[in-house]
């Protein structure tokens, strides 16, 4: 990197402390495949009045279907995990529109906390393909198109979420090694509650490479505790080019860091970062729990003693910003 950039960069992150923007926010869905509704949040910077308002679940201050402001904005699309939603990641999107980026969250239709009825397959080969219908919707239709730059997407991706960007990125995954796997890391989760059954079975070895959908667009990413990292083959790994950062806990039974993240370090050719969190769980990944939401799911919303989760929270939202200014703006200067 020049000197130039170099300045650049540090004027970015200086900056990342004073917003510039207000916040503006659209929510709507599209049609799958099958006709359901692809739940879209977009946050974006805005110059319109912002209000307290909720909708579509999330309770927030922001200038609703307010005028997009600025020209050849970077878009970073999330993923959710298994039986998540568009708003896991809503405070990690509103700070990036603060700062000049368009955030787009989407959820995954038979795949969130309300409709799990899609199959463990299903889910795992159509992800990728409604991850880019909403990019497409973003780049082609949505009445804020004329304000993106198109070469510069970036991707978050948690747990399933994770695997999720992979595909998109280029891995392809092989089936075949979860016999093996599963015998020496019997308490991940893919394991223990037989999905590994699922996926390994004759029936899912015979998809071919062409199942796996890509997406060149995406030029950066931030994968967190990868799902089904250690069953993406070394090869197609190899050829991911994007710069890539990667997170996991070192608590996640769910998703084991050694079998998930450490094995995808050591195949991913630009891995620019890797945070192996003490004392984080899975879930810890996620936002802090309102007092509803702790009412009904402990596993969700529990963290190990002494792991103060809204202040990891904060620290990981500015890694993102800070990871996304440096990779879609810096280096295209």
């Amino acid at each position: 990197m020049t000197s130039f950039l170099r300045a650049i960069a540090v004027f970015l992150v200086m900056a990342s402390a004073s917003p510039a923007w207000s916040i503006g926010f659209q929510y709507f869905s599209l049609p799958d495949d099958n006709g359901r509704p692809i739940e879209v949040g977009i946050w974006y910077p805005s110059a319109s009045q912002e209000k307290q308002t909720t909708v579509g679940m999330i309770s927030q201050t922001v200038a609703l279907d307010g005028a997009v402001e600025g020209s050849g904005l970077p878009t970073v699309i999330f993923s959710h995990g298994n039986g998540g939603w568009y708003g896991d990641r809503s405070d990690s999107a509103t700070l990036l529109a603060q700062h000049g980026f368009v955030a787009v969250s989407l959820t995954y239709p038979g795949d969130n906390y309300k409709d799990r009825s899609d199959g463990v397959r299903r889910q795992m080969t159509s992800r990728p393909i409604v991850t880019s219908q909403v990019l497409d919707y973003m780049l082609t239709s949505w009445s804020g198109r004329g304000h993106l730059d198109q070469s510069k997407i970036g991707f978050y991706g948690f747990s399933a979420g994770g695997y999720t960007g992979l595909l998109e990125l280029g891995g392809v995954p092989d089936w075949t090694v979860f016999a093996e796997h599963c015998a020496e890391y019997q308490s991940e989760m893919t394991c223990s509650v037989g999905g590994a059954n699922h996926l390994s079975s004759a029936q899912t070895a015979t998809l071919t490479s062409s199942t796996w959908h890509h997406d060149p667009r995406i030029k950066a990413a931030v994968l967190v505790s990868p799902g089904y990292g250690f069953a993406f083959d070394p090869k197609s790994l190899r050829t991911i080019g994007v710069p890539i950062e990667l997170w996991g806990g070192s608590l996640d039974e769910n998703v084991p860091f050694a079998s998930n993240v450490a094995y995808l370090k050591n195949y991913l050719p630009n891995v620019v970062a890797v945070h192996d969190v003490p004392n984080a769980r899975h879930y810890s990944f996620l936002k802090p729990c309102s007092e509803a939401l702790k009412a009904k799911s402990m596993e969700t919303c529990s963290d190990a003693p002494g792991f103060d989760r809204a202040a990891f929270q904060r620290s990981l939202n500015e890694d993102l910003l800070a990871f996304f200014q440096k990779e879609l703006l810096v280096k295209a200067q």
